[in-house]
């Protein structure tokens, strides 16, 4: 059996087990996301077995698991019904119908993203070893899947309005665990464990600030998330090129500008006066 088709196996196991979850009672759902998140891991190790070596038994497999987990922890703001779309009202019926064919949709793509993962993995695991052309395009798809990645969660961390502490911490947590191993990517022929350490933790701590102004911030969950995407989006941008001794100043104004747009965007649709 080739490894495409492996991938595309795992794949679609991880998309069903995670559509099976939305079927569970919401009690045990989180319970459910670690446990799919663990096949995950076990599954991206069977297929990139041969190649993995020393430190990419973790670096190479938190992408795999963190985008399950937050896939899945983001599964939960899929609309049950869609009762109106295009100014278009729908009866009960083909509300919930419509919204079935969105769950659908979006494990979907997650089986896509999830197949896009492995692959990359794949290319890392093997450019550590020799050159190969299609790791600058790997690291490019990378960059945007772990940004997604966060996305879900610091959405799921905005969204469960805790006091400001907590959610310092989840975005900490997860923006560290995120970060560490697209800076370690940047040149897998070269030691970047340290740096990448010290980078990822001046990121992680903040978007962690961050998070915790936006915590008093009247924004809503996706928003909010969004914004502090975009933040990770300009930081790791700007890391990565750092690593690489390669900073470019078109580069940092469109990071600049793009994390501007954002904030922009945040605080103009923002409700500062409740209702």
């Amino acid at each position: 059996m080739s490894k495409r088709t492996k991938f595309i196996i795992v794949s679609v196991i991880l998309a069903f087990s995670l559509w099976l979850t939305t079927l569970a009672s919401v009690d045990y759902r989180f319970s459910l996301y670690l446990a799919v998140s663990a096949l995950a891991y076990i599954l991206s190790v069977w297929v990139l077995f041969d190649d993995l070596k020393g430190f990419e038994w973790i670096t190479l497999m938190v992408l795999p698991t963190m985008f399950t987990l937050g896939s899945g922890l983001f599964s939960n703001f899929l609309p049950t019904i869609v009762p109106r779309m295009f100014g278009q009202a729908f009866q009960l019926e083909s509300s919930i119908l419509l919204a079935g064919i969105f769950r659908i949709a979006y494990f979907a793509l997650f089986a896509v993203g999830m197949y896009g993962v492995l692959l990359i993995e794949n290319i890392f695991s093997v450019a550590s070893i020799r050159t190969i052309q299609l790791f600058r395009a790997a690291k490019s798809v990378n960059f945007i899947l772990t940004l997604v990645s966060s996305l879900f969660f610091y959405t799921v961390a905005l969204s469960f309005k805790l006091p400001f502490w907590w959610v310092m911490s989840m975005v900490f947590v997860s923006s560290f665990i995120l970060c560490f191993p697209s800076l370690w990517a940047v040149d897998l022929k070269s030691d970047l464990i340290k740096a990448a350490t010290r980078y990822s933790l001046a990121v992680s701590w903040i978007a962690a600030l961050s998070s915790m102004a936006l915590s008093f911030w009247p924004v809503k969950p996706f928003m909010g998330g969004l914004m502090l995407t975009a933040l990770m989006y300009g930081l790791l941008g700007i890391m990565e090129q750092r690593l690489s001794s390669r900073v470019y100043m078109e580069s940092l104004v469109e990071y600049g500008v793009t994390v501007a747009i954002i904030m922009t965007i945040g605080f103009l649709t923002t409700s500062w006066v409740g209702g």
